[in-house]
């Protein structure tokens, strides 16, 4: 029982702090992803010839396009990611996606976007957008 003791008792502290974040904040271990749909009127998606994402206040340009390719097929486009997180607030960040077909900015959208402490939420924002034919 001696031995079994303390090895129950690191168990259970690797368990327990294993899932903070660096604010004391219990979170989980999944890596979340906000994204939109863009689909033409048929349903159908859109694939955009090149797409960005913009934080309004700075200017800065967040380019997802070398991490989205299956689901840029899918007509899926990524909004924000955890690996962003630190570029919004608790309270919300103003982001824009810019999305352009041929040489025809056919989306311009404005999101607020947020975190918890552990991953990134979209607080306000379209998530589907349908482009005319």
């Amino acid at each position: 029982m001696k031995i079994s003791m303390p090895l129950f008792l690191i168990t259970c502290h690797i368990l327990l702090f294993s899932c903070r974040s660096d604010k004391g904040v219990m979170c989980t271990q999944e890596y979340r992803m906000l994204t939109i749909t863009v689909k033409d009127t048929a349903s159908k998606p859109v694939i955009l010839s090149t797409y960005f994402v913009k934080k309004t206040t700075t200017g800065e340009i967040i380019d997802y396009s070398r991490e989205d390719s299956i689901y840029r097929i899918q007509g899926i486009y990524f909004i924000c990611t955890d690996g962003k997180m630190g570029m919004t607030s608790k309270e919300g960040t103003e982001f824009e996606f810019h999305g352009i077909l041929g040489t025809t900015e056919v989306v311009n959208e404005k999101y607020l976007i947020g975190n918890d402490a552990c991953h990134v939420k979209m607080l306000s924002g379209k998530t589907e957008i349908v482009i005319p034919k």
